[in-house]
């Protein structure tokens, strides 16, 4: 497909790219480039936390969209274009694709994040000794005593000294399911509203906490 340069004076009102970031992954045209350019963008070839869009070309590398799903991950949604969608743009068809300059975390909680940094009790005696906990709202309350009893500071809120979270089994299942809760969109507006660039919580279960106390 042929793209045509325009003029300067032809993109003086705002884009969707105007003081946007946009990554190109795979083989995009050099003259879609241009015009993506010319639009008001900064291009990068590199996905990273700040970009505001991603435009997919013809064969991405493997490793540029796992850094895409890694971003999605820690909570960085840069919005994906596909050269069809440049095309819209270039058409003046701004309204679905405009993205705010200012990039901010929107973290959904799956049930990867739970399996990635679930807490592993084999092989230590008190794996959580002096660790700082959040246990959710609807988890027993027999746990702070319990966990108390163990050396453990559990606490109703998350902070910047938190080091793990518990989580009540029903929450578990509805992250099995696909879904979330009012404890995890807890977690989730807390994460984003952190200076963390990467989810890291220690993660465990009601049900695994109550296994590891009672043993």
């Amino acid at each position: 497909m042929q793209y045509e340069l325009f003029s300067d004076a032809d993109f003086q009102q705002e884009t969707p790219f105007t003081g946007r970031t946009v990554c190109l992954l795979g083989s995009v045209p050099k003259a879609l480039q241009q015009r993506i350019v010319a639009l008001g963008a900064d291009i990068r070839q590199v996905p990273s936390r700040n970009v505001h869009y991603v435009v997919l070309g013809k064969n991405p590398s493997a490793g540029s969209l796992e850094s895409l799903q890694q971003l999605a991950y820690n909570g960085f949604n840069p919005k994906v274009l596909s050269e069809r969608d440049i095309e819209d743009i270039l058409q003046g068809h701004y309204g679905s694709y405009l993205v705010p300059e200012q990039i901010t975390k929107s973290l959904h909680l799956t049930l990867q994040h739970y399996l990635n940094n679930q807490l592993r009790y084999e092989g230590s005696m008190n794996p959580l000794y002096t660790k700082e906990l959040y246990l959710a709202p609807d988890v027993p309350a027999e746990l702070y005593q319990m966990l108390g009893n163990r050396g453990v500071y559990a606490n109703a809120y998350i902070d910047d000294t938190t080091d793990a979270i518990v989580i009540s089994d029903a929450s578990l299942q509805r992250l099995r399911e696909g879904q979330t809760d009012d404890s995890l969109h807890y977690i989730e507006q807390q994460y984003n509203q952190s200076r963390a660039q990467a989810f890291r919580f220690t993660m465990t279960s009601e049900g695994e906490l109550l296994t590891w106390l009672k043993k």
